[in-house]
Protein backbone atom coordinates (compact mmCIF):
# COMPACT_ATOMS: atom_id res chain seq x y z
CA UNK A 1 0.00 0.00 0.00
CA UNK A 2 2.59 2.32 1.01
CA UNK A 3 4.50 1.70 -2.28
CA UNK A 4 1.21 2.43 -4.27
CA UNK A 5 0.67 5.46 -2.71
CA UNK A 6 4.24 6.91 -3.44
CA UNK A 7 3.99 5.50 -6.50
CA UNK A 8 0.72 7.34 -7.62
CA UNK A 9 2.46 10.30 -6.68
CA UNK A 10 5.18 9.92 -8.69
CA UNK A 11 3.71 8.46 -11.80
CA UNK A 12 1.48 11.79 -11.68
CA UNK A 13 -1.53 11.94 -14.13
CA UNK A 14 -0.13 10.50 -16.73
CA UNK A 15 1.26 7.61 -15.07
CA UNK A 16 -0.78 4.15 -14.53
CA UNK A 17 -0.23 2.63 -11.15
CA UNK A 18 -1.27 -1.02 -11.18
CA UNK A 19 -1.99 -3.06 -8.18
CA UNK A 20 -2.21 -6.87 -7.90
CA UNK A 21 -3.33 -8.64 -5.00
CA UNK A 22 -3.53 -12.16 -3.57
CA UNK A 23 -6.98 -12.15 -2.26
CA UNK A 24 -10.70 -10.81 -2.70
CA UNK A 25 -10.48 -9.10 0.33
CA UNK A 26 -6.98 -7.21 -0.67
CA UNK A 27 -7.82 -6.25 -3.42
CA UNK A 28 -11.00 -4.47 -1.65
CA UNK A 29 -8.94 -2.75 0.26
CA UNK A 30 -6.40 -1.47 -2.51
CA UNK A 31 -9.39 -0.57 -4.26
CA UNK A 32 -10.92 1.55 -1.58
CA UNK A 33 -7.92 3.39 -0.73
CA UNK A 34 -8.34 4.84 -4.67
CA UNK A 35 -4.09 4.43 -4.93
CA UNK A 36 -3.97 2.80 -8.33
CA UNK A 37 -5.57 3.09 -11.51
CA UNK A 38 -6.18 -0.36 -11.97
CA UNK A 39 -6.13 -3.55 -8.81
CA UNK A 40 -6.97 -7.13 -9.86
CA UNK A 41 -6.71 -9.94 -7.91
CA UNK A 42 -4.52 -13.11 -9.25
CA UNK A 43 -2.04 -15.89 -8.01
CA UNK A 44 1.54 -14.42 -8.68
CA UNK A 45 2.70 -18.13 -9.03
CA UNK A 46 0.96 -18.24 -12.39
CA UNK A 47 2.60 -16.03 -14.43
CA UNK A 48 0.77 -16.89 -17.81
CA UNK A 49 -2.38 -15.22 -16.74
CA UNK A 50 -1.22 -12.38 -15.33
CA UNK A 51 1.06 -11.50 -18.28
CA UNK A 52 -1.93 -11.56 -20.53
CA UNK A 53 -3.99 -8.95 -17.95
CA UNK A 54 -0.78 -6.53 -18.05
CA UNK A 55 -0.77 -6.90 -21.63
CA UNK A 56 -4.36 -5.16 -21.83
CA UNK A 57 -4.06 -3.00 -18.77
CA UNK A 58 -0.74 -1.39 -20.75
CA UNK A 59 -2.12 -1.83 -24.42
CA UNK A 60 1.16 -4.28 -24.94
CA UNK A 61 3.76 -1.79 -23.70
CA UNK A 62 4.09 -3.53 -20.26
CA UNK A 63 5.89 -2.21 -16.83
CA UNK A 64 8.41 0.41 -16.25
CA UNK A 65 8.72 -0.48 -12.58
CA UNK A 66 7.49 -3.65 -10.74
CA UNK A 67 7.93 -3.94 -7.16
CA UNK A 68 7.42 -7.24 -5.55
CA UNK A 69 6.86 -7.42 -2.05
CA UNK A 70 5.12 -10.63 -1.63
CA UNK A 71 6.02 -13.18 0.90
CA UNK A 72 5.74 -16.37 -1.00
CA UNK A 73 7.83 -18.46 -3.21
CA UNK A 74 7.41 -18.55 -7.36
CA UNK A 75 6.43 -15.30 -8.27
CA UNK A 76 9.89 -13.80 -10.22
CA UNK A 77 8.79 -14.84 -13.56
CA UNK A 78 4.80 -13.10 -12.88
CA UNK A 79 7.36 -10.03 -12.59
CA UNK A 80 9.99 -10.41 -15.26
CA UNK A 81 7.79 -11.04 -17.81
CA UNK A 82 4.95 -8.06 -17.03
CA UNK A 83 8.01 -6.00 -17.16
CA UNK A 84 9.15 -4.11 -20.34
CA UNK A 85 12.65 -4.55 -21.71
CA UNK A 86 14.88 -2.70 -19.98
CA UNK A 87 12.12 -1.99 -16.69
CA UNK A 88 13.21 -2.68 -13.51
CA UNK A 89 12.35 -5.58 -11.47
CA UNK A 90 12.73 -4.15 -7.63
CA UNK A 91 12.56 -7.87 -5.41
CA UNK A 92 11.83 -7.05 -1.97
CA UNK A 93 10.77 -10.45 -0.14
CA UNK A 94 12.98 -12.90 1.34
CA UNK A 95 10.67 -15.55 -0.56
CA UNK A 96 12.65 -14.13 -3.63
CA UNK A 97 14.94 -17.13 -5.47
CA UNK A 98 17.35 -15.07 -7.03
CA UNK A 99 18.69 -18.06 -8.86
CA UNK A 100 15.37 -18.63 -10.63
CA UNK A 101 15.01 -14.68 -11.31
CA UNK A 102 18.39 -14.84 -12.70
CA UNK A 103 17.48 -17.93 -14.92
CA UNK A 104 14.64 -17.45 -15.27
CA UNK A 105 14.92 -14.06 -17.48
CA UNK A 106 17.88 -15.10 -19.52
CA UNK A 107 15.73 -18.33 -20.47
CA UNK A 108 12.72 -16.26 -21.86
CA UNK A 109 15.41 -13.24 -23.00
CA UNK A 110 14.09 -10.71 -20.91
CA UNK A 111 16.17 -8.16 -20.52
CA UNK A 112 15.44 -6.36 -17.11
CA UNK A 113 17.63 -4.83 -14.75
CA UNK A 114 16.55 -6.16 -11.02
CA UNK A 115 17.40 -5.08 -7.98
CA UNK A 116 17.50 -6.62 -4.61
CA UNK A 117 16.04 -4.65 -1.91
CA UNK A 118 17.71 -5.05 1.18
CA UNK A 119 15.12 -3.72 4.31
CA UNK A 120 16.70 -0.29 4.31
CA UNK A 121 16.91 2.60 2.35
CA UNK A 122 18.38 6.16 3.45
CA UNK A 123 15.37 8.16 4.86
CA UNK A 124 12.81 5.22 4.69
CA UNK A 125 11.50 5.77 7.98
CA UNK A 126 10.55 9.31 7.15
CA UNK A 127 9.17 8.73 3.62
CA UNK A 128 6.69 5.85 5.62
CA UNK A 129 5.88 8.65 8.53
CA UNK A 130 5.11 11.21 5.57
CA UNK A 131 3.21 9.24 4.09
CA UNK A 132 1.05 8.22 7.10
CA UNK A 133 0.45 12.10 7.60
CA UNK A 134 -0.57 12.38 4.22
CA UNK A 135 -2.99 10.09 3.60
CA UNK A 136 -6.04 9.87 6.07
CA UNK A 137 -7.21 6.85 4.50
CA UNK A 138 -3.84 5.03 4.62
CA UNK A 139 -3.14 5.87 8.22
CA UNK A 140 -6.69 4.30 9.43
CA UNK A 141 -5.91 0.90 7.47
CA UNK A 142 -2.81 1.22 9.04
CA UNK A 143 -3.68 1.63 12.51
CA UNK A 144 -6.84 -0.68 11.85
CA UNK A 145 -4.23 -3.63 10.92
CA UNK A 146 -1.02 -3.11 13.13
CA UNK A 147 -2.19 -1.14 16.55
Amino acid sequence: MLCCYEAKKRAGVTGKVIGLCHSERSTKRLIDLDLCDHVFAADATQPVPILDKIEELTNGEMCDVIINNVNITDTEMTSILTAKDNGIVYFFSMATSFTKAALGAEGVGKDVNMIVGNGYTKGHAEITLQILRESEKLRKVFTELYA
